[in-house]
């Protein structure tokens, strides 16, 4: 197995923003305190679909309709040292028949839970997550999004932090992640114990060490992982930069051969641009890991751009670039969101090093103030070992237009095409959809 998330699930404009917030460190200290805002929509829709498939007999094409009801909700709720941040979205349709003979699934749903409490006056903190998410081990890339295997994992974990100073702080914690699935997807577990010691050395920068200790069990693979690393943030007038530095070991007993033992250099680095209506981040990750360590890692989701489809991965080093951008002043009527990410995974096991791309884009034009035109694409492609060059991708390009019918129900007409290139001989496969839909949005916000 080998990892890679990366398809950016974009919601509408606002929640997109709203998760932005989220994930910049700067500006949720900047904004946190004085808004917190739950939104979404739930939604009803007829359609009519077309597939075409290429087979060994040749190509294949039928036109079915359907119908369904979906839904999405996102954004964040605080009260005191309490702190909630969600994003899911799912479907529910009528099934179809493929050109191929096989039936769609008649649901899909992804997304993610967070809950934090953490106070300054207590010294006790602690998390519970919770994740939903299509897995594409056995599958590859497909045009339907109910038709891959479904992974749910929860998290949970607790700290103690200690002062031993006035500028420095020394957080003791752990963390257990455990994964839930049909077959292998099912039972892999991880527990991390970690110790972070942090030193303020301005009013606005901070420099740490951590370390940390992970246990894995996925399959009958019984996997330890070892990180040390220091590390280095800043808080600037208009964002944020962190880096770090550091090294892995790792040990891992597969059934029926040998300990295998590796080790790498690992690090990261972050920049963050924030403004009043717009913010850009580039990423730089490296790490040791796999995904099962993963799930005790006590890595928040990134729910600006929460990936439709995972790969579950063996232990890998891996190098990521993520590069995202959000905008509320393209033009007066405009909002725009990008990101594109690329990752290089090099296989403990084997050897063998595979490459992950991705990019979305999702852009909101307000026509009028009851009228909105809406455009979202996004593409993600696996490589083949060695090679870089791809060996299978998805693309998905939707437009709608909608008219606000009250001020909380909108009707539209959204054009939606998905289509899948192998390399292979033929196995792509393409499929256009024209979908009308009614739906009611909600927003509960709060400003203090």
């Amino acid at each position: 197995m080998k990892l890679r998330e990366e398809r950016f699930r974009w919601l509408v404009a606002p929640l997109s923003c709203a998760a932005v917030v989220l994930s910049a460190p700067v500006v949720a200290q900047s904004l946190s305190d004085t808004i917190e805002s739950v939104s979404g929509s739930a939604s009803a829709f007829g359609e009519a679909v077309h597939t075409r498939m290429d087979t060994a007999d040749g190509r294949r094409n039928n036109t079915k309709p359907g119908a369904g009801v979906s839904g999405q909700v996102g954004g964040a709720l605080r009260s005191g040292a309490n702190h909630l941040s969600l994003n899911y979205g799912g479907s529910l349709s009528t099934s179809r028949d493929l050109p191929s003979g096989d039936q769609t699934d008649s649901s899909s749903v992804n997304g993610a839970a967070r809950y934090d409490y953490a106070t300054t006056a207590n010294p006790l903190d602690f998390n519970l997550g919770h994740s939903i998410q299509s897995v594409r081990n056995n599958t590859g890339f497909l045009l339907n999004a109910g038709d891959y295997d479904t992974r749910n994992t929860l998290t949970g974990g607790a700290g103690l932090t200690f002062q031993p100073g006035e500028v420095s702080s020394l957080r003791l914690a752990g963390q257990a992640g455990k994964s839930y699935g049909s077959g292998d997807l099912n039972d892999s577990e991880s527990q991390t114990v970690s110790a972070d010691f942090s030193r303020r050395l301005t009013e606005r920068s901070t420099a740490g060490l951590s370390a940390r200790r992970s246990w894995a069990d996925d399959a009958g693979v019984d996997t330890t992982i070892d990180n040390a690393e220091l590390n280095y943030s800043l808080y600037l007038e208009n964002g944020f930069f962190s880096i770090g530095a550091g090294k892995s070991w790792s040990e891992a007993d597969y059934p029926g051969q040998s300990t295998q033992e590796s080790d790498a250099m690992t690090g990261f680095l972050t920049r963050t641009w924030a403004g009043p209506e717009s913010s850009t981040s580039v990423e730089y990750n490296r790490r040791l890991s796999d995904s099962t360590t993963d799930l005790s890692l006590n890595l928040p989701p990134q729910f600006a751009f929460l990936p439709d489809t995972i790969e579950l991965r063996e232990l890998v080093v891996s190098d990521a670039v993520l590069v995202s951008h959000n905008t509320s002043k393209l033009c007066d009527v405009c909002s725009l969101g990008a990101t594109a990410q690329v990752e290089q995974l090099e296989s403990e096991l084997s050897g063998a090093t595979t490459y992950n791309y991705g990019a979305a884009l999702n852009l909101g034009v307000d026509i009028t103030n009851l009228h909105q035109l809406t455009a979202s694409y996004s593409w993600q492609a696996d490589s083949g070992i060695e090679t870089g060059r791809i060996d299978e991708q998805r693309h998905q390009l939707i437009l709608g237009v909608s008219r606000r019918l009250a001020e909380d129900v909108r009707m539209g007409l959204q054009l939606r095409q998905s289509w899948v290139r192998r390399k292979a001989e033929n196995a792509d496969q393409e499929q256009y959809a024209v979908r009308l839909f009614i739906a009611k949005d909600f927003s509960l916000t709060s400003t203090r």
